[in-house]
């Protein structure tokens, strides 16, 4: 098999994948649009958006975000109130640096919690006009008190420290 099959294999592969995306899409889309409207407490707005990276396996991850989310139990869209933001975990030697996109709110309307665990951090915020809430799950545990965090220009940065790993035991020296 030459480089050029091998090419061509790559492509319709991922041709096929996106066609599934756009299906997946137009599908919802078709779902969403066809609910009678709901009286009452409406949220303003609709945010809704998706991500697409390679996985550690090498195959595509999607991953939603947004006010609008897909409920399994039944075949119905449901758009809420509270907006779960884009999230970008990055994890290097020492730190976890997590960066969110949280457009609409101000500094002191977030909250920012780490649970005693130090492996989950979670995230609320309610403005004027959206509310956020997210929590995740880090990779490592995490030391609160050097955590940093600022928020500028709609974007949270958050930088956790990871906890040093203990080992269990005793190290037993050789003679």
């Amino acid at each position: 098999m030459s480089i050029f099959d091998e090419f061509e294999r790559f492509m319709r592969r991922w041709q096929k994948f996106f066609e599934e995306i756009e299906r997946q899409i137009e599908e919802d889309f078709r779902r969403f649009s066809a609910q009678p409207p709901s009286f009452g407490s409406r949220p303003r707005y609709y945010y809704y958006g998706f991500e697409i990276t390679v996985g550690p396996d090498g195959k595509p991850v999607v991953r939603e975000f947004g006010n609008v989310r897909r409920r399994s139990d039944v075949e119905k869209i449901e758009v809420v109130d509270e907006i779960d933001p884009l999230t970008d975990i990055v994890e290097e030697d020492d730190k976890i640096k997590v960066v969110v996109d949280m457009p609409g709110v101000e500094k002191d309307d977030i909250k920012l919690y780490i649970s005693e665990d130090g492996k989950t951090l979670t995230i609320d915020a309610k403005g004027k006009e959206r509310r956020y809430h997210k929590e995740i799950k880090l990779p490592a545990a995490v030391d609160p008190s050097k955590a940093k965090a600022t928020y500028k220009n709609g974007v949270l940065s958050i930088e956790l420290e990871k906890t040093e790993k203990k080992k269990k035991g005793f190290e037993i020296k050789i003679d």
